[in-house]
């Protein structure tokens, strides 16, 4: 049975590494084999979906979303604005503690969805970039989750594993006494040593459009493809109106601009009853088309040879530049805006057709940028980080901005930030709920699980979210890996595999200092986090940790803390978290800017944890 488990346990670790299958479905696929091999009950093969670190997580996830939603965590980002007086560093400092405090209570996902438009508003008014700004939000967040015992899944996992063990377990506030201090050192790396290590992506001078322009172009190459098309008078296309044509669904193109021949455009919007100011997005509807009109058209040169081809119109390919951009695409309610696909986007691992999703959503979809290059085609499988350049007016920007599981919005973040002024009513009964659910945790009348339960609910009957929001608010992928992973982990303590790896351990580490059984737990730790989710990995290393410190003879808490620390420090791959992956598009970084900032960051994280841990949590 033994030899299986480790067989099973290699497979998924492989698995999770390679990547290429969904990591949630991967830790189903071990858990369903290590039935089929006889490894595990059908109880025990299903435990970890009744486990209450699962229930707790879940419901996490529902207080978070409800934080969100009621616009908490923005209206705090935005006074962290107001705060930093205008001054770069002194902003830089607020939001990584800002950031921090915030995720310490609410999930590191749903902080950094919140404050990446705020980021980047701060950014544009401060007169510097987004690329200075968004890695240390991402990192921030991932070190917040070690203020408080809710504030990342691993810490929740390791303090079960405690209390399993026969221990006591953590305080809600016992993971600030690490936290703390390693907050205060990402401030001091940031401010002195990182912001000097950080691209500079973008433009520094907000008023400089041409510039932002630019930016679009080198990630989006959007000027490759805008066409001027004539209607021959022989066209079939002739009578028609635009909408009728399908341009978007069945061609793939987006009508930038319509120019009527002899006849003013407000001319022909007064015979339909619309101003001006609606033009751009009446003209795809209900404009006909006439001979010698002219359409402005953005698509791939095989896709205006098939309009050619198939409605007998002239085509003649624009040079675009800023100007052209500013003349033809830009206005005051109209514009371009980066939209990133979350991490519980219910668009993730699906195919979206352009046209179709260009309706559906209001918008004309201009491009799409996977980690930084473009992607071509008439339909897509959207991934998680993937950012989508759309052209459309503000207030349906605004409308997509609701959908905040399946969006976040990017581009022209003032006007997004002008609502956040003050605090709604349901801001401050969500604020409410939250100090009751901290007090109730730090009093420990009811278990952890049913007070965060009791506090979702509280949500849910407030109005803050409704039944819906809540069920979609769950990052079900997390929870999925979670329940799927703790059943190899009973596996590893059923069969002794747990207690073979841990007697390996003794056996390199039995003679040597504890100090160095601390340094292996929190390497191989991070090491695995780069690649693979903190929360399998928490859940592989807890039982084996256990194991090898009690047959040490030391205290298993000072290595369950370092494992919840050692889990949080994905800092140099772009995907060894999702905070990480949220901000890689909208600070344009690539994976050499993650691994050259993270690397001292996490070199000081390990000094840290090695000298203060024992200290605080003696062997």
């Amino acid at each position: 049975m033994m030899t299986f488990t480790f067989a099973i346990l290699v497979v998924t670790l492989a698995l999770f590494i390679w990547g290429k299958i969904r990591a949630d479905a991967v830790a189903l696929l071990s858990m369903v084999s290590l039935y089929a091999f006889g490894i595990l009950t059908v109880k025990e093969t299903f435990s970890g979906f009744s486990n209450t670190t699962v229930v707790m997580i879940a419901a996490l996830f529902i207080v978070g979303e409800a934080m969100s939603k009621t616009g908490v965590t923005s209206w705090l980002g935005n006074k962290i604005v107001l705060l930093s007086n205008s001054k770069t560093n002194k902003f830089l400092i607020l939001l990584i503690f800002g950031t921090a405090i915030i995720s310490g209570f609410v999930s590191n996902t749903g902080t950094v969805a919140s404050l990446i438009p705020v980021a980047i508003a701060a950014a544009w008014r401060l007169k510097t970039t987004a690329s200075k700004m968004l890695i240390p939000l991402a990192f921030a967040a991932n070190t917040g989750g070690l203020l408080t015992l809710t504030g990342t899944p691993p810490n929740i996992i390791a303090n079960q594993a405690l209390i399993e063990a026969g221990y006591e377990g953590f305080n809600f506030f016992e993971y600030a006494y690490i936290g703390i201090p390693l907050l205060v050192a990402i401030v001091l790396y940031m401010r002195f040593i990182g912001v000097k290590l950080l691209p500079n992506n973008a433009s520094n001078n907000i008023e400089d459009i041409d510039e932002s322009i630019q930016t679009l172009e080198n990630s989006y190459q959007i000027f490759e493809g805008f066409w001027k098309v004539r209607i021959r008078p022989n066209s079939s296309a002739i009578g028609q109106k635009l909408q009728n044509l399908h341009l978007d669904s069945e061609m793939g193109i987006s009508v930038v601009k319509i120019i009527p021949f002899e006849i003013g455009a407000i001319d022909i919007l007064k015979k339909v009853g619309l101003s001006a100011q609606e033009s751009d997005k009446i003209l795809e509807e209900n404009i006909e088309l006439k001979m010698n009109d002219e359409l402005i058209l953005n698509c791939s040169e095989n896709r205006v040879q098939r309009f050619i081809d198939k409605y007998n119109v002239a085509a003649q390919k624009i040079e675009g530049d800023s100007d052209f951009v500013k003349e033809n695409i830009l206005s005051d309610e109209i514009g371009l805006s980066e939209l990133i696909v979350a991490p519980r986007s219910s668009y993730r691992g699906k195919k979206i057709n352009v046209g179709r999703f260009a309706s559906k959503y209001n918008v004309q979809v201009i491009a799409l940028n996977r980690y930084n290059k473009r992607i071509r085609g008439r339909e897509f499988v959207l991934q998680e980080g993937d950012t989508i350049l759309v052209r459309a007016k503000w207030k349906d920007i605004k409308e997509i901005q609701d959908e905040s599981k399946d969006f976040m919005i990017v581009g022209h973040p003032e006007e997004l930030a002008k609502e956040v002024g003050k605090i709604s009513t349901k801001g401050i009964i969500s604020i409410l709920a939250m100090t009751f659910m901290v007090c109730m945790l730090v009093a420990g009348i009811f278990s952890s699980a049913i007070v965060v339960m009791i506090t979702a609910m509280l949500l849910v009957a407030g109005g803050c979210i409704n039944m819906t929001q809540s069920y979609r608010s769950i990052n079900w992928n997390v929870v999925i890996i979670i329940a799927g992973m703790i059943p190899m982990g009973v596996a590893l303590q059923k069969t002794g595999a747990a207690k073979l790896v841990a007697d390996a351990m003794v056996d390199f580490l039995g003679e040597l200092h504890p100090t160095y059984f601390l340094a292996g737990v929190f390497l191989i730790t991070t090491s695995l986090s780069q690649v693979m989710s903190n929360s399998a990995t928490s859940i592989l290393m807890a039982p084996i940790i256990i194991s090898a410190a009690l047959e040490l003879g030391y205290s298993p808490i000072p290595f369950m803390m370092i494992l919840a620390v050692s889990a949080s420090t994905a800092f140099l791959t772009p995907f060894g978290t999702t905070t990480n992956m949220m901000v890689m598009n909208a600070g344009n970084y690539t994976f050499k800017d993650y691994a050259k900032v993270g690397a001292g960051l996490l070199c000081v994280f390990f000094v840290i944890s090695l000298i203060l841990i024992p200290l605080i949590w003696p062997y």
